[in-house]
This record gives structure tokens, sequence and C-alpha cells, in this order.
């Protein structure tokens, strides 16, 4: 007697959104607390200059060294902003950028999309994680901790396919990305032939 060999077992895929939004959670926290420290690190810093200086000028001192240095990141925040909307597209803000699109293209044709756009932004060749996403990464540089870029593409009820990009830095604490996820998650998804946004 011969036994049925067991079932195909489905792999189970991790909710892509969900991993994003937690990692959006987590950037928050490492933000408000980088920003605690400098906030108390500028306090300090304009206490000794109180401390140091003499006469009424030590006060404009002291709070000339606490709002300056807290200025200091206050203006790298906001250019990160800035820079982060210069590049429009389907996925979100912040250092943990995620977006949708949907096409008709044939699956091939769209692995070798996303492949080609891989390629031109320097990342490594992606390595599948499962029969539908791949993850490739990005190394090091002058400019960034290097990232992570999730690309996962499902078939959906009506024949086309849903693409998925998720790219977040490689360091949990580099919550500030001047747009760099962003642009990555935007150009893998502006690359996709016959792309339309999911909203």
């Amino acid at each position: 007697m011969t036994s049925q060999p067991p079932p195909a077992i489905q792999p189970h895929l991790v909710d892509l959104r969900r991993e994003h939004e937690r990692t959006q959670k987590r950037f928050r926290t490492a933000r408000l607390v980088v920003l605690s420290v400098v906030v108390v690190f500028g306090l300090f810093m304009g206490l000794v200059a109180f401390a140091v200086n003499q006469g009424v000028a030590r006060v404009a001192y002291g709070l000339l060294f606490f709002f300056g240095f807290v200025m200091v990141f206050v203006v790298l925040m906001v250019v990160s902003g800035l820079l982060e909307r210069r590049h429009p597209g389907p996925a979100g803000n912040g250092p943990s950028s995620l977006g949708q699109v949907v096409t008709s293209a044939p699956g091939p044709q769209v692995w070798e999309a996303v492949n080609s756009a891989l390629r031109d932004l320097k990342f490594a060749t992606g390595r599948p994680i499962d029969p539908q996403t791949v993850v490739s990464t990005r190394s090091i540089s002058m400019a960034s901790w290097g990232e992570i870029l999730t690309i996962r593409i499902v078939g959906t009820a009506d024949g086309r396919g849903l693409v998925t990009v998720w790219s977040r830095p490689a360091v949990p604490l580099q919550w500030l990305d001047y747009g760099r996820n962003r642009r990555y998650a935007n150009a893998v998804l502006g690359a996709i032939p016959g792309a339309t946004p999911v909203a």
C-alpha cells in the first residue's frame, strides 16, 4: 500500500503593510527619543554657557547655545520632509515607505522590470524569500547605512497582478532619510509596465 504525499502547503506570507506600520511606529519612537536627547543636551550646553559667562550676557549665551543646538536638528528634519515631497508616486512618506500598484502585464515582464529597476538603483540582485516575494539590499555608503527593498507580486481575482514595494533603512535608528526610501520605492513602482496606483 502506498501513502499519499502530504498536500502542498502554501507559504505563510508576511503582511507587509502591518510590518511597515510597525516599522513606522519604531521610527516615530526613535525620533522622539533622539529629539528628547537633543533638547536635554541643548539645555545642558545652554546651562554650561550660562555658568561660564559673566553678567547679563550669560543669559543670552545660554539661550543662544540651547536654541542653536536644537535648531540644527529641526532644520535637518524640515529638509528631510521637503526632499521627500520631491519624489511623487504611490509610495508613502517616511523612512519606511510602502506603495502598491496593479498591472495587467504578464508576470515575467513585471519581474524583468523589477530587476532592471533594482540594477538602475544599484541594489543587489533580489533574493526570493517565498514564491511571490524578493528582498534586495543596498550596501552602506557615505550618505546611508544601507536600505532594504521588499517586492511582492500576487495575482488578483480579476487576473491582474498586485505589486507591493516596501523600502526601509537597514538600520532601525536611521529615521532621517531625506526621501531616499520613498524615491527607491517609487522608482521600482514606476518601472512596472501598465501600472495603476492602488489607493
